[in-house]
């Protein structure tokens, strides 16, 4: 196979709360990572916008870096 210098497209999926595809910025994708109390733990993608808007909801969680 020949040696190419083109860079794999890295795609993060839909956001797991508006189901829109996310392109790569300064602060999405962002990730939410779920562990529970058996050590098992699962991964979602979403847009900072998403996670403020649904998750924090008006709640001050300062510093937020995004």
């Amino acid at each position: 196979m020949p040696a190419t210098s083109e860079k794999p497209k890295i795609e993060f999926g839909p956001c797991c709360f508006c189901g829109e595809l996310i392109a790569s910025t300064d602060v999405d994708p962002c990730h939410l990572t779920i562990t529970t109390a058996g050590d098992k733990w699962q991964v979602w993608f979403c847009h900072a916008v998403c996670f403020k808007a649904r998750i924090m909801n008006g709640l001050d969680l300062e510093p937020a870096h995004f």
